[in-house]
């Protein structure tokens, strides 16, 4: 009887997950144009050809990434938004969210740091997402301080997005302000800069 190869199973599980895993870890240390498709095959143990199975360009796979963090961001801001009820809830809320930041170092130094300006697409969702945040922020300035004018709730909620997007690149960059101040001596500077905007 004459041998037979053994077939590969129809559905091979897909290897996705792993290659933004790899992609993440590196691009977290260096900017995209600084890593090649190889690089990420090779962190995650496969070849070119199996990277391109999964994903068309690094810049795709970049893409993914930022819009995954995107969509998280969001999530937590919209929450940390939803527990102000007064003024005083600002910084308290500022400063979870810059722990959260802390946890999701690695992918939070691709979306605010590394991909900076690498891909017209990734820009779009920063930029979709800063907007977004802002008009909701100001939803909040409105509830805190209804005496405001509509253009200072707008600008205030436009401060809030800033100052988080600022803050978390000094916390992941650790600049000279993060290192001096020290990580408890820093958000709770950042927090009270957010309570200013009030």
């Amino acid at each position: 009887m004459p041998k037979t190869r053994s077939a590969r199973p129809a559905n091979r599980p897909s290897r996705r997950h792993e290659i933004l895993e790899a992609a993440t870890e590196l691009l977290s240390g260096q900017p995209p144009d600084e890593i090649a498709v190889s690089d990420i095959a090779a962190h995650c143990g496969m070849t070119p050809a199996a990277f391109y199975y999964h994903f068309a360009s690094k810049d795709e796979i970049l893409d993914e990434i930022v819009a995954a963090f995107a969509a998280e961001w969001e999530l937590q801001v919209d929450q940390a938004l939803a527990s102000i009820t007064t003024a005083d809830d600002i910084a308290t809320a500022v400063e979870g969210l810059l722990m959260w930041i802390d946890e999701h170092e690695r992918a939070s130094r691709v979306y605010f740091v590394t991909s900076i300006g690498a891909t017209t697409t990734s820009e779009a969702v920063r930029r979709k997402t800063r907007n977004e945040l802002a008009r909701r922020a100001a939803k909040v300035f409105k509830k805190t301080a209804a005496r405001e004018d509509k253009v200072r709730q707008a600008i205030s909620g436009l401060g809030l997005v800033t100052l988080l997007e600022i803050a978390a690149r000094s916390r992941l960059e650790m600049d000279a302000t993060y290192r001096t101040l020290g990580p408890v001596g820093f958000r709770t500077a950042t927090g009270q800069l957010a309570e200013a905007l009030l």
